[in-house]
């Protein structure tokens, strides 16, 4: 017998993207991380690899380069968790944004659409291939 399919707890839909982007805590913002690999983002919040592990509730700014926009897009959030992936070296950081700024939720909005229409098309694609 099979389980049900779980609830999807998330207040947003998240897509599944590669930006480039820099990370810092708030609070040291001199010491900079560059980092490529972002799991995950929404309008809430996202997940990100970093070099370190952050304690829940640091305030981390980051800064995300999209096709959007030729100027970067100011991002804040608290750290919710840092789980270790590979010892002492890779992190896997989810973090829940601060109130977003216009221009923020602006790009953010238009990314996750853009996304989803790509992904739409694209399954609508392999249906008509079968």
């Amino acid at each position: 017998m099979s389980e049900p399919p779980k609830k999807e707890k998330r207040k947003y839909r998240r897509i599944t993207k590669h930006f480039v982007l820099t990370y810092f805590d708030v609070s040291d913002p001199k010491l900079r991380h560059e980092a490529s690999q972002l799991k995950n983002i929404s309008l809430g919040g996202m997940c990100l690899i970093t070099a370190m592990p952050y304690a829940p509730g640091t305030k981390l700014g980051i800064e995300l380069k999209t096709p959007y926009l030729t100027e970067l897009t100011h991002l804040e959030g608290n750290v919710l968790e840092s789980r270790e992936k590979i010892k002492d070296i890779i992190y896997e950081t989810r973090i829940q944004f601060s109130p977003l700024s216009r221009q923020a939720d602006y790009v953010l909005t238009k990314i996750i659409q853009h996304y989803e229409e790509y992904e739409k098309k694209e399954s609508e694609e392999h249906h008509e291939q079968d």
